[in-house]
């Protein structure tokens, strides 16, 4: 605008001023025009002599000499910056009558165009596949797994322009699955704009497709990698009992077309969300193994709440992504936390697993809480504030120096609903705060302090209170009253004396660390502060030898320790570096394996009660 009334000042006449405007037009037409009419358009391909590649050519429509194209360092849903560039090959620019375009990086994740007046400019590069997770992309002739944030470039003046898609795909390779609206051509799909072509993974394979409709809405369970061990239309089944159960439990459908769950059941774990779509990894044998099992309808009903909870209602800090940098948040532990409380209840309203399975989720979820000396370190909102340099990439501290909020999320979900309910007489649960946040932040990112000002709204002051010192300090949960609350209490460490009243076997010892699963020898994986070995000096990376005059492996380490008692003075070896050292540990109290929640005395109908409106399930006393 001051660019426009400077040019018109100049102006002596109307037939200067209609000139001055028709040059305004002009220098601003370029842009205008791209912005009316532009259209990004991709194609992706794989090379048929090599396995992890991807081939992508990019068309960009160009409003300026000089065109900046990006690839992002990180992908929403997975707060780790990754650096995807470190995977893109063979970059080349050219112009649409293909004459060979300058192209050089200016930084890690930016590479410069020289465009001239070209309107149009194509890119094509090459994408190295590392590795499969659910993050990031894999391209191999059993299946393929395109992730947009790390495959697509994009430039900022056309990120909001619409995206075409062209998949080049063999037959052999399979089909393509994706939430991706598919236009008329075949192999085609479009996008509003450069976000949404990241929110949309796409899976190449040769996969059963499972379908059904809950509430008028329609969903597709991908199966990759089905087999003996994987009944794909029992798996779909409890899907579709966690879909209805999730529509019922928000209350409103936000979804515009079919959703996908895309399941690689090829071993591994892990989940990833978005606006239609979840890639999930599993093992082969999930269905085979009850814990596994439940652990996968777990992170089904996880990433499947996340629709409502992350991607339609988000903090502030996560309202408009940029891809290059970190977006910090203090507020994870309602994004990932919450939603890690209500998986489990989802799985119990569905019906999927029982009153004793639920229980032993709850009693997992307090022994990692209470095992973990970081939670009396780093409230969790810190812990989601530091999420890019802990959560995401642990050291052998980590440990010692914060807590998951996953894991005290979804406890501080479990105190916070037993009190609602407790103080409201059953009237008002944790759920109505949940729904009323939804209601009010489904189209706005929620500010610091939202959910606590509708917390307090549904569950009083005393609810905030609650909420302040569980999120900003490290005062240890009261699990215990919530579980009263229930008729239920925790058992937090193995019964000293035997059910007719003598004693029982003593309490085993040990040092405090954590071991290297990976390790073939006895390697310690992290030292837990505070305990006998971190006051030895023992460090991670050391290999146990011997402890006393005994040579040790992992498959005497457990009995050879059983025969100290805590308290006692033990002399081990390690070797560290190639070093032979020998240390003096004072043993501790070894940390149960696992808690336990049992009944309480006096349980009765009313705990039953309680019981049933939380797991939406028939018990009997």
């Amino acid at each position: 605008m001051r660019q426009a009334f400077h040019i018109k000042a100049l102006l002596p006449n109307r037939v200067s001023c209609f000139a001055g405007l028709v040059i305004l037009i002009v220098l601003c037409m370029p842009l205008a025009s791209v912005a009316a009419s532009g259209q990004v358009r991709h194609s992706l391909s794989f090379p048929v002599d090599r396995e992890q590649i991807i081939l992508v050519r990019s068309e960009f429509p160009v409003a300026a000499p000089v065109t900046v194209l990006s690839m992002p360092n990180w992908t929403p849903g997975s707060y780790l910056i990754r650096n995807f560039a470190a995977n893109v090959e063979e970059v080349s620019a050219t112009s649409p009558d293909g004459t060979a375009l300058q192209i050089h990086k200016v930084s890690k994740d930016r590479w410069q165009v020289e465009t001239g007046q070209i309107e149009k400019l194509i890119i094509e590069y090459r994408v190295f596949t590392p590795r499969m997770a659910v993050q990031l992309s894999w391209a191999s002739r059993d299946y393929s797994l395109v992730n947009g944030a790390s495959v697509f470039l994009y430039s900022e003046q056309t990120r909001n322009f619409p995206q075409l898609l062209e998949m080049r795909v063999n037959a052999e390779r399979g089909d393509v699955f994706t939430a991706l609206p598919a236009s008329q051509n075949e192999g085609v799909y479009l996008a509003d704009n450069y976000d949404e072509l990241l929110d949309n993974p796409i899976v190449v394979a040769n996969a059963p497709v499972y379908q059904f409709a809950v509430g008028g809405q329609d969903y597709k369970f991908v199966n990759v990698g089905e087999n003996s061990s994987w009944d794909g239309s029992a798996a779909a089944d409890a899907v579709e009992k966690i879909v209805a159960e999730t529509q019922s439990f928000w209350g409103v459908n936000p979804l515009q077309r079919p959703y996908w769950f895309l399941n690689f059941a090829i071993g591994g774990r892990g989940g990833l969300e978005h606006d239609h779509s979840t890639v999930m990894i599993s093992d082969r044998r999930s269905m085979r193994d009850r814990d596994a099992y439940i652990a996968w309808l777990g992170i089904v009903a996880h990433e499947f709440f996340h629709v409502w909870n992350v991607r339609n209602m988000r903090p502030a800090a996560l309202g408009q992504y940029d891809y290059q940098k970190e977006q910090y948040t203090s507020q994870l532990w309602i994004a990932e936390g919450l939603t890690s409380y209500f998986d489990n209840l989802i799985l119990a309203r569905a019906g999927l697993i029982d009153l004793e399975e639920y229980l032993e989720l709850l009693a997992s979820s307090i022994h990692r809480l209470e095992t973990t000396p970081g939670r009396l370190v780093r409230p969790v909102t810190e812990a989601s504030f530091d999420t890019w340099i802990r959560h995401y990439t642990p050291g052998s501290n980590t440990v010692n120096s914060t807590i998951s909020y996953y894991t005290k999320g979804a406890v501080i979900g479990f105190v916070l609903d037993a009190y609602i309910r407790k103080t409201s007489k059953g009237r008002r649960n944790l759920d109505r705060v949940m729904q009323e946040m939804y209601r009010e932040y489904s189209d706005t990112p929620y500010a610091q302090d939202a959910f606590e000002r509708i917390l307090v709204d549904v569950g009083g002051s005393g609810a905030g209170e609650l909420l302040q010192s569980m999120l900003t300090t490290t005062s240890e949960l009261d699990v215990d009253t919530a579980l009263d609350w229930y008729g239920l209490r925790l058992e937090r460490r193995e019964a000293v004396e035997s059910d007719d009243g003598k004693a029982a076997d003593p309490p085993s010892s040990g040092m405090g660390v954590i071991w290297d699963q990976d390790k073939p020898v006895l390697t310690i994986k992290a030292v837990l502060a505070e305990r006998g070995a971190a006051r030895a000096g023992l460090m991670a990376g050391d290999e146990l030898i011997a402890i006393g005059d005994e040579r040790l492996n992992k498959g005497n380490l457990d009995s050879l320790l059983g025969r100290f008692l805590p308290g006692e003075v033990v002399t081990v070896l390690v070797a560290r570096r190639g070093k032979i050292l020998s240390r003096q540990i004072t043993l501790d109290t070894a940390l149960p394996e696992r808690f336990d929640i049992v009944v309480s005395d006096g349980f009765g109908k009313r705990h039953v009660t309680r019981l049933q409106n939380l797991l939406g399930q028939k018990l009997t006393q």
